[in-house]
């Protein structure tokens, strides 16, 4: 009996190790709604553990705190419920989104639209080549440490305008002044509904993936060139609609840091 009793209690244990395991692994989103801070907290967010980053005071953000229209995250593994379609993973990092974060961990609605009143972002405008509104931007000066030519970071791009919006709202990853964030096609990080292979389906009502988007890219590693006459530089991470402010999309963005590139920069397979 005492063995029955002990062998018991190791499966109760493993059981509850196993449970503690997958809850620390969901996703979970805490909105950032302090607007004197927001900037330095998405920043510490999407920064990598030693870094090799150092940021400079009087980063920037532009974005709706009441909403909230951003967030950190921690736990982001999204796994299909079926089928060959890849896990995303990225590591802990910021969320900024068009609409809302606090989006539902379902895709039941076809257009899910929050509108911010956050204002158009001139830089994004000047990317998409189409009007911007609900933007959501976090911008800082910076320095690296010696020897890096170049900064790196993870993200996942989510949008309800996929697949049916010829709209395309627009991500930007911006390294002194430079967009990165393209696909490996050339083509914008946007809906583009000229190559819908740039997406990952996530049907309404199919439950493929646990997340509100109608379609996700793959987890991709974003690299922008640092400009070798600057010894501060300036990154601007940054989303928006575009044309309207319906059919939010969102980018899930983590482990920012220097690196030593050997390309033109761009993004590509973690």
């Amino acid at each position: 009996m005492m063995a029955i009793k002990i062998s018991n209690v190791r499966l109760a244990l493993a059981a509850a190790l196993v449970a503690a395991s997958g809850a620390a692994q969901a996703l979970t989103i805490t909105p950032v709604t302090n607007p004197a801070t927001a900037a330095s907290t998405l920043f510490s967010a999407v920064l990598a553990p030693s870094s090799g980053i150092t940021l400079q005071p009087g980063a920037t953000y532009q974005g709706n705190t009441s909403t909230p229209q951003s967030g950190t995250y921690t736990g982001f593994t999204l796994a299909p419920s079926s089928g060959p379609t890849p896990t995303l993973v990225l590591p802990n990092g910021a969320f900024l989104t068009s609409g809302t974060v606090n989006i539902p961990m379902t895709n039941t609605a076809n257009e899910y639209t929050v509108a911010t009143g956050s204002g158009s972002n001139a830089q994004l405008t000047t990317l998409s080549g189409a009007s911007t509104n609900d933007a959501n931007v976090i911008t800082s000066s910076f320095t690296v440490a010696p020897g890096n030519n170049a900064v790196t970071a993870t993200f996942v791009f989510g949008t309800d305008e996929f697949p049916t919006q010829t709209v395309t709202d627009i991500f930007g990853f911006f390294v002194d002044g430079v967009n990165y964030a393209r696909f490996p096609s050339g083509e914008l990080i946007s809906n583009t509904p000229g190559s819908p292979t740039n997406f990952i389906s996530n049907p309404v009502g199919a439950g493929l993936y646990p997340i509100e988007f109608n379609g996700l890219t793959q987890a991709f590693q974003v690299t922008g060139l640092l400009d070798p006459s600057l010894s501060v530089h300036t990154i601007m991470i940054g989303i928006a609609d575009t044309s309207d402010t319906r059919f939010d999309s969102g980018v899930f963005i983590g482990g920012l840091q220097a690196t030593v590139a050997t390309n033109g920069g761009g993004i590509g397979q973690p």
